[in-house]
């Protein structure tokens, strides 16, 4: 009798180890949640117009628009993520989007 008691105090031990283990691992992912820094996103007007016979745009570029994305961060007091640049041909102006975090 002393030898299955013992065999079921080590099971219920292990058991309780497993247990706290996924508490803790779970208590760590949400305080990782929890204190992520959050993305923005933000949109950059890019302002163009005709000048001369073409379009002339504010944004011109991808290293434009890093640029200007990476300044609005600052001016957010947060850092730059990533930034995507579209070309939008004909009358429109170009598309800019910051993501900062």
């Amino acid at each position: 009798m002393s030898k299955k008691y013992h065999d079921k105090v080590e099971r219920q031990k292990h058991i309780q180890i497993i247990l706290i283990t996924m508490c803790l691992i779970a208590i760590l992912l949400y305080v990782y949640f929890l204190t992520k820094p959050k993305i923005t996103e933000y949109a950059l007007q890019d302002e163009c117009g005709p000048i001369g016979g073409s379009i002339l745009h504010s944004i011109r570029d991808t290293d434009s628009c890093a640029n200007a994305c990476s300044a609005y961060c600052l001016s957010v007091k947060k850092e730059l993520h990533k930034s995507d640049f579209n070309i939008r041909e004909g009358p429109q102006c170009n598309s800019c989007l910051c993501y900062c975090k």
